[in-house]
């Protein structure tokens, strides 16, 4: 039988990041498989295909996504570019002296690194939007001309409005109130005289919004999806069936707008960066064991929409970022992927255990199926799973 790898596993491999594994698996560039739980798996035989000498002037060749010679001598973004020690913040404590590799604070740091399954390096990549964000990139181009991940993570201090983290050099004298997004203004790409490529002190959150959709944070408290529209229907499906775990979304001309559900003091680490330790275990069963029918309604509604891409980085939990506490499930976001035609199995331990509360979600959706522009889906779909 042929051996399967996870995705951390193959991008070691490989030497590319999961993300990138992402890419190439939905521009169809890898051929991957899914699991019951929607992972995704790497054959062997498409490691050996992809670490295989090219072959020019071929079919196979021109489709192979190889990083080129100069792309595989490039070190993971440590961002380190002096000698002396860089610091990986959570607001202002000190949390991982990222250049002698020690934990400074084990509460507050990511759950992934703690738990010793990602790196430093790793688990910045999980924080980049890669080249699958349009606003993002073309912001960093006007910014810092040629893409370079690691000098913008080194200027920008790899800020977020997703979570309180960010990097310093161990001796400047800079807190996070100075910089961070959610006190002002968003950094958009100009120093204070309108030039271009002149960096001062700011934010450039809108590096760190992952994913294949085009987005960009308006402010601290707005996430636009650009040209996205179909997805308010998710939305408005969980708020009609009384779920309170949801952010406010509105329609605009442009696309959907999205509240921010973090803030200075809570923030948000996904499934992804939380670290699951049992490689063989479906990470949503590790949601529904923690936050119980907070996770279970999130799974329906998936599968009522037709949701067929819920990844580790589309769910997590919400933190306090100054005990590190991890205090509830973040509420449900990012259904870019809806009707889909297809559906995923609900993890194993909510059809275990919470069979009751998926019949009550159904017939529910059953009975308001009929106000909604998909809603002959949408009843098709609990129906099913009112056989299960």
């Amino acid at each position: 039988m042929e051996k399967h790898y996870t995705l951390s596993k193959a991008a070691e491999l490989l030497g590319v990041t999961t993300q990138t594994l992402r890419n190439w698996d939905n521009a169809g560039k890898i051929r991957a498989i899914r699991t019951p739980g929607n992972q995704r798996r790497i054959p062997d035989s498409e490691i050996a295909r992809l670490l295989s000498p090219p072959v020019e002037n071929t079919e196979i060749s021109a489709q192979k996504p190889m990083r080129t010679k100069e792309e595989s001598q490039q070190p993971l973004p440590t961002v380190l570019k002096n000698k002396e020690n860089h610091l990986l913040m959570c607001k202002d404590t000190p949390v991982y002296d990222i250049t002698e590799s020690v934990i400074l604070n084990k509460s507050l740091l990511p759950g992934c690194i703690l738990k010793e399954i990602k790196s430093f390096p790793q688990w910045m990549e999980t924080r980049y939007s890669k080249d699958t964000n349009f606003s993002s990139q073309s912001l960093m181009h006007s910014a810092f001309g040629q893409i370079n991940h690691e000098h913008a993570a080194y200027a920008t201090g790899a800020l977020s409005l997703s979570d309180c983290y960010w990097l310093k050099q161990e001796s400047e004298d800079i807190l996070f109130a100075d910089i961070t997004p959610y006190i002002h203004k968003e950094w958009d790409g100009k120093g204070t005289n309108g030039a271009q490529n002149e960096y001062i002190w700011g934010s450039l959150a809108n590096l760190f919004v992952s994913g294949k959709t085009d987005k960009r944070w308006i402010d601290a408290q707005t996430l636009l999806k650009i040209n996205t529209f179909g997805e308010i229907e998710p939305y408005a499906l969980s708020l009609a069936l009384g779920m309170g775990n949801i952010p406010k979304a509105l329609i605009s001309e442009e696309g959907i707008k999205i509240s921010n559900f973090t803030n200075p003091d809570i923030f948000y680490e996904s499934i992804e960066q939380f670290g699951i330790v049992e490689e063989t275990k479906d990470p949503r069963d590790i949601a529904v064991e923690m936050y119980k029918e907070h996770a279970v309604a999130l799974f329906v509604i998936d599968y009522l929409v037709e949701n067929n891409d819920r990844q580790e980085d589309d769910y997590g939990f919400l933190r306090n970022a100054n005990t590190g506490e991890y205090i509830g499930m973040a509420p449900y976001h990012n259904f870019d992927w809806i009707w889909s035609g297809e559906t995923i199995t609900l993890p194993k331990s909510a059809l275990q255990d919470y069979r009751d509360y998926i019949h009550s979600i159904c017939r529910r959706a059953i009975n308001i199926a009929p106000t909604f522009e998909y809603g002959t889906i949408i009843e098709a779909r609990a129906r099913e799973l009112l056989q299960i």
